[in-house]
This record gives structure tokens, C-alpha cells and sequence, in this order.
């Protein structure tokens, strides 16, 4: 049947081929595309997603820019010393050795500091207690008061709203998951 074709009507049988091959094609395009559109309002709301945490992680990397403990400008002790005087308590207290609690599983590890007053005779308000305790955890999320023990104050300046503060202070900072 084909021996008899000349090389015209071989070309336009190429043509006819190519045009099926081409509208086939058209359709598979168009077939992927409508599947494409379809996806793009889900990849919108994820970008979306996506974008809001990003967010998030510039507001938290601008906050660690600014913690001087987070982004280890000054360690912890330094750190602690600066608030007392900076609330004007004063250095009077004495830190006891630190004990760490380690929690790898999570990624953290806490290291508590206990601090006691340096002399039995330092006395100090519920004002002058709570502004320390309000500066050290007001300049960092790193360290937070995480147990105070209050004694009513004895001795002679001691009145009926003095007290001897033991305050436990509470590091935490991230360490690599195992």
C-alpha cells in the first residue's frame, strides 16, 4: 500500500501524524496544567504558612540579637550580678554552687543557681525583691526565678515587712539532641 506513495503524500501523512501528535499533546498539557491549578490554592496557603514563620524566626533572632545572655554576650553569673546592681540591691548576696539538670531528650539543660544573702544582717523589702527578681527576668528569656523562700527579717533594722530573701534562678539553655 505504501510502496505506491510518492513523496508528497508522504509528507502530508508525516503532517497528519504530527498534527494528532501535537493536539495529543495539547490535551496532556492542558490535562497537567488543571492538576497544577488545582494544587496552587493548597502551595498558596502554605506559602503563606510559610511566610508567617519566617516571620516568626526574624522576630526571635531580632530578640536573641538583644538578649546579652541568649546570644552569649555575658554568661549567666555575669549576668545575674549586672541585675543586682542594676535594681539596686546590691551585691550582697553569695551564689552556692550550681547544680545542672540535664535534658538532652528535649534539647535543654537547666543549671539552677541559688543565692543567699552574704550576711545575716542584709535585709531587704518585698520592693527591693521583686524589682530583682523583675530585672533578671525581665532582660532575658533564659533565666527565670524559679523558687523563692522568704524569712521574715530578725535583728535590730529588721520592721514587720523586711525579710531574708533564697532565691533559686533557673539557666536554660540548648544543647545538641543526641
Amino acid at each position: 500500500m505504501f510502496r505506491n506513495w510518492d513523496f508528497e503524500r508522504g509528507v502530508l501523512a508525516f503532517m497528519a501524524l504530527l498534527i494528532v501528535a501535537g493536539i495529543g499533546f495539547i490535551f496532556w498539557q492542558d490535562a497537567a496544567a488543571g492538576e497544577l491549578q488545582q494544587k496552587l490554592g493548597t502551595a498558596e496557603s502554605q506559602l503563606s504558612q510559610i511566610g508567617q514563620l519566617a516571620d516568626q524566626v526574624l522576630t526571635l533572632q531580632a530578640d536573641m540579637a538583644k538578649d546579652s545572655v541568649a546570644s552569649n554576650k555575658i554568661g549567666p553569673d555575669a549576668y545575674i550580678e549586672r541585675q543586682m546592681i542594676d535594681s539596686k540591691i546590691g551585691k550582697k548576696f553569695n551564689r552556692q554552687a550550681p547544680v545542672t539538670e540535664p535534658h538532652p531528650n528535649d534539647g535543654y539543660e537547666d543549671v539552677k543557681y541559688a543565692y543567699v544573702p552574704a550576711q545575716k544582717d542584709f535585709i531587704f523589702d518585698r520592693h527591693q525583691i521583686a524589682t530583682w527578681m523583675l530585672y533578671i527576668e525581665g532582660n532575658t528569656t533564659r533565666m527565670k526565678v524559679t523558687h523563692i523562700t522568704l524569712y521574715l527579717a530578725q535583728g535590730k533594722n529588721a520592721d514587720g515587712d523586711t525579710w531574708t530573701p533564697r532565691v533559686t534562678i533557673t539557666y536554660r539553655h540548648p544543647v545538641a539532641k543526641p
